[in-house]
């Protein structure tokens, strides 16, 4: 009998190390059914429920995730891991004071799981608590000072605070760290932009491209920048690149629009604009939000006859 208790168990573990790979890969149909076939021959396999829980949250499965975060917890209700997935849930549902009670708990069973620290940040930050969040994320670094993303999340806290130049530092530190961490270049780019630092926002949006070629978001900062800088022929190309990687629904050139308005692109903004409402005549939305930018550069023609196909449809 132990024989056979022995090789059950490597026979789990080898379904646990595929469970994972397919998991890690973004294979969620492939890792779903691993992790299920694991629990059918080991309902009581705490880290399949627990993988399972991250699985389902990634999914948008909550309250199948909640189930299997409370099992895995029952079963070994000191890992500090198993808390802290069950509190970053808990952040995701907004019940914050949930939230906060798991993972002060996976914080006091283990120090050295930096998403612990991060997602109590996250907690005190949506609750609008930027002091407590820093506290937070200054403890996690005292445990990992070089957790990239850990520096990267207290840069951004500084631009909460409107405090650029230390948000710079940070985030440098973040992709010295890291130098894989697009989120850290992102942020980074956008501070260098308010801070008029155009080369060195220049190259963060560079680096992005370059590592994530379909990042339409950064595609349009980059154009945006390029016209600041005064290298118009760059700029369109940038963005009639953008244009091309973007899928041709609507709603995708609406988002697209709202970013160029909200960096001050209005013109190129009111190109998206029309691109959606030529790739979707029939909604209202896209006319509305075209009418309301023709109006603010001043085209009262183009406004009022987006204004009319707007409340035609609506």
């Amino acid at each position: 009998m132990e024989e056979s208790s022995v090789v059950n168990e490597d026979a789990i573990n080898e379904l646990l190390k595929r469970g994972i790979k397919h998991h890690e890969a973004g294979e969620v149909a492939e890792a779903r059914n691993v992790y299920l076939e694991i629990l059918e021959r080991d309902p009581q396999n705490h880290q399949a429920l627990d993988l399972a829980g991250l699985l389902c949250m990634q999914c948008d499965e909550l309250d199948a995730a909640a189930d299997f975060f409370t099992s895995a917890i029952e079963l070994d209700p000191d890992s500090g891991r198993y808390l802290c997935h069950a509190g970053t849930l808990e952040l995701h549902l907004g019940n914050f004071e949930k939230a906060i009670e798991f993972l002060r708990k996976a914080i006091a069973r283990d120090t050295e799981i930096s998403e612990s620290f991060l997602s109590l940040a996250l907690v005190y930050r949506a609750q609008n608590e930027t002091g407590e969040a820093i506290t937070v994320l200054e403890d996690g670094l005292s445990h990992d000072p070089d957790n990239s993303r850990l520096l990267t999340w207290r840069g951004i806290l500084e631009v909460d605070r409107n405090d650029l130049p230390s948000a710079a530092e940070f985030l440098h530190q973040a992709i010295s760290a890291d130098n894989e961490n697009i989120e850290a270049m992102m942020h980074l780019g956008n501070v260098m932009m308010e801070l008029d630092e155009l080369e060195i926002a220049e190259r963060c949006y560079v680096s992005i491209k370059e590592r994530s070629p379909g990042d339409i978001g950064t595609r349009c900062r980059l154009s945006v920048l390029l016209k600041r800088m005064g290298k118009r022929d760059e700029s369109i190309k940038e963005l009639e690149a953008a244009f091309v990687a973007a899928p041709a629904e609507s709603d995708t050139f609406n988002e697209i629009a709202l970013m160029l308005e909200a960096l001050g692109n209005d013109d190129d903004a009111i190109v998206a604009a029309e691109r959606a409402v030529a790739l979707n005549s029939g909604d209202a939305a896209s006319f509305k939000l075209l009418a309301r930018l023709h109006s603010k550069a001043g085209n009262v023609e183009a406004a009022k006859d987006a204004d009319e196909r707007a409340a035609a449809l609506s």
